[in-house]
């Protein structure tokens, strides 16, 4: 009995162009391989500035609401705000969250210019950037930069009146 067998002709790949498939997927695995460390950098870097300009605008609607008096320190790596005692005539410092003490991620860390003059670190008088009851605040740039990457640079700004910004970006 005669049989009818079609014969398909299959073709598979050859070994050259599973070894250029193989070759260019590890080339592009490579390129994020290095480049990882800079996407956690800057995911590191956005979280703590967007924090920080929260922050800063959830005590200034606390200052209005509860008519207290507030303060920002900041230093090199990291800040801490505080509220005057107006009974004992202190700043205290603020522990609870979201105001207690901040440190910066390794690699980030801040400067300051308040009302046209730069901010040494270490003065242990009052606050140096304050945040009224009045809805005033204390003109500032706060600046937060990245020690790895001189691209990461970010500007808060306040004219003492108006939102606070991020430099070269419109009020809202």
């Amino acid at each position: 009995m005669p049989s009818n067998f079609s014969l398909h002709h299959v073709r598979g790949f050859t070994l050259v162009e599973i070894l250029v498939v193989l070759f260019i997927v590890s080339i592009m695995t490579g390129m994020v391989v290095i480049n990882l460390p800079r996407f956690t950098q800057t995911g590191d870097f956005d979280t703590e500035a967007n924090r920080l300009k929260v922050v800063l605008e959830m005590l200034r609607e606390e200052a209005l609401t509860q008519a207290n008096e507030y303060g920002l320190r900041p230093e090199r790596r990291g800040y801490q705000f505080y509220i005057y005692n107006e009974r004992q005539q202190v700043w205290e410092l603020l522990q609870e969250q979201p105001f207690a003490a901040r440190k910066l991620p390794a690699g980030v860390h801040l400067s300051v210019r308040v009302e046209g003059n730069e901010l040494q670190f270490g003065e242990e008088d009052a606050p140096p950037i304050l945040i009224l009851s009045s809805g005033e605040i204390t003109p500032f740039e706060l600046n937060i930069e990245s020690d790895m990457d001189d691209d990461l640079l970010r500007t808060l700004e306040s004219d003492g009146y108006g939102a606070i910004v991020w430099q070269g970006e419109d009020e809202r």
